[in-house]
């Protein structure tokens, strides 16, 4: 009784698996819940994808058009995928008539301006060397990473300006200026820039304190007893 059972149960699926393939899946199919039957739409809908992306191969390869179907799409040709590379139009220099590329950034209340022009490397800020302005290394370094990363070491001469905030927003501040100038000079030298994330702006502020809080979002300490 079990193998006549087992019998009529494989019988009647493979009944309807040969149905399902034969005519399309009715969305009725899918939420049923048996278990069984679920399997075989989805290994009939499996199949029926395969085929289309088969023939659609066999149809991208040859090389006659006449042999395509009518309703073909050729999305992948308008993309050019076979060049393997989507070229970026550059931009155009922008310079004033003395030969100066400029720039601005901000960071937290801080705010810059520069301007570079091809020369020895010298950088003043607000009218004062950078050496004489910042005198924490790290604040230098940060002012000179557009340089370092464009391979342009003393090869620019900078004048910026730059007010409010301390001085790693300064320094901040003038390196995203400096880095837009050199993308206004040079537009080639945008790539590189942007890959070390030197052309975004941070607009990440300190929160003011709130009534009652001790920080923007830090509370009193609680103690029950």
């Amino acid at each position: 009784q079990r193998s006549a059972a087992a019998a009529g149960t494989m019988r009647s699926l493979a009944g309807a698996f040969s149905a399902l393939v034969s005519r399309p899946l009715r969305p009725k199919i899918h939420a049923a819940g048996f278990g069984k039957i679920q399997v075989l739409a989805l290994a009939a809908t499996q199949r029926r994808t395969m085929a289309f992306n088969r023939d659609r191969i066999d149809f991208e390869v040859s090389s006659d058009e006449s042999e395509r179907p009518k309703g073909y799409d050729d999305w992948g040709e308008d993309l050019m995928l076979n060049r393997g590379r989507v070229y970026r139009v550059l931009g155009e220099r922008k310079v004033d008539a003395d030969g100066y590329a400029h720039g601005r950034g901000r960071r937290k209340r801080a705010r810059a301006t520069a301007k570079i022009k091809e020369g020895s490397g010298e950088i003043l800020i607000n009218g004062v060397s950078h050496v004489d302005y910042f005198f924490d290394w790290e604040h230098r370094s940060v002012l000179l990473e557009p340089f370092e990363v464009t391979n342009t070491e003393l090869k620019f001469d900078v004048i910026a300006e730059v007010h409010g905030g301390g001085h790693t927003g300064q320094s901040e501040a003038i390196r995203l200026a400096i880095s837009k100038a050199l993308q206004a000079y040079d537009p080639v030298l945008r790539t590189k820039l942007k890959r070390e994330f030197l052309l975004s702006t941070d607009y990440r502020k300190v929160l003011p304190k709130k009534w009652g809080k001790t920080k923007a979002r830090r509370g009193w300490q609680w103690v029950k007893r």
